[in-house]
């Protein structure tokens, strides 16, 4: 296997497109292989919306891309080996653990006719493959992951630690994904930024929101985060109210605004009615539906 990290400094709130990501995206025929946040769950109240971690694929007419690499790429893995998908891109939001868990069950990594892109923020104190092979030293995982060399790629967002969302555009077509994020917290919580007074803390807020606010423009499906209900907010986690992903999605322009990184606790029929509930919220032309695996 043949693994690129190819890297955007983490110091600005947006970046430029990685090349590869630059195909016509099908986005009502774009997968989802996991949609809980957090961990992953089983039971018989979340079986519709399923509950593996966040992953998504995106195909194109000339290549894929796999957006996070949690608990749902360990199918994926199988039917990419399956219909001789031989390289592709693999955008990484972040390295926090419910968004790259999957990856030691993830068979093409341990391929040598596989070649993997992968596109992510640069952290000042920890390379890729670090985070990477941490995960799969002993005594946590039998097989290591070695020989990797390092390059990252990504978009600001506002989320504890260093986390980037992704627009992915070609000809009239955008995806957008825009998760773990929190679009109009009064905090700033992206880790490693250079403020160091209120008055830059501000400006950074201010930068991404702006950035996110870039991401979703012109949408044809914008995915993004719906971890909490308005209620359960809590400012320092780093996701947001769902009015407020509405009115990005809203002024945006984007088509529909799929709903994701459910939260664990939340059962199928509380999911119904989330989407029930944004749905009488909306204005204008905005679709919105909520990701359910394996579609």
């Amino acid at each position: 296997m043949l693994l690129t990290c190819r890297a955007w400094p983490a110091t600005t709130p947006e970046a430029r497109r990685p090349r590869g990501l630059h195909k016509p995206v099908r986005a009502d025929e774009d997968p989802i292989l996991g949609v809980r946040g957090s961990f992953p769950v089983a039971s018989p109240d979340v079986i519709r919306y399923g509950g593996n971690t966040p992953c998504i694929e995106i195909e194109t007419v000339d290549g894929t891309s796999v957006i996070d690499a949690c608990t749902g790429i360990r199918d994926l893995g199988k039917s990419l080996l399956e219909f001789s998908v031989t390289r592709f891109d693999l955008p990484l939001s972040h390295a926090h653990w419910d968004h790259i868990q999957g990856l030691p069950h993830f068979e093409p990594l341990y391929r040598d006719d596989i070649a993997v892109t992968v596109h992510t923020l640069q952290h000042p104190k920890h390379t890729l493959p670090s985070i990477f092979a941490g995960q799969q030293q002993k005594p946590f995982y039998p097989v290591p992951l070695q020989d990797m060399s390092a390059r990252i790629l990504c978009h600001r967002l506002n989320h504890p630690g260093i986390t980037g969302g992704f627009r992915i555009k070609s000809g009239a077509r955008i995806f957008a994904y825009i998760c773990d994020t929190d679009l109009n917290g009064a905090y700033l919580l992206a880790s490693d930024l250079p403020a160091h007074s209120d008055s830059e803390h501000a400006e950074w807020i201010l930068k991404l929101r702006q950035a996110a606010r870039d991401l979703g423009h012109g949408a044809d499906l914008m995915v993004c985060c719906m971890f909490f209900l308005g209620e359960e907010y809590d400012p320092f986690e780093g996701h947001s109210r769902p009015d407020h992903f509405l009115k990005l999605a809203t002024q945006a322009g984007a088509g529909t605004m799929c709903l994701f990184h459910h939260r664990p606790n939340r059962s199928d029929d509380e999911l119904d009615a989330m989407v029930k509930a944004c749905r009488a919220r909306v204005g204008g032309n905005l679709q919105v539906l909520a990701a359910h695996e394996g579609e």
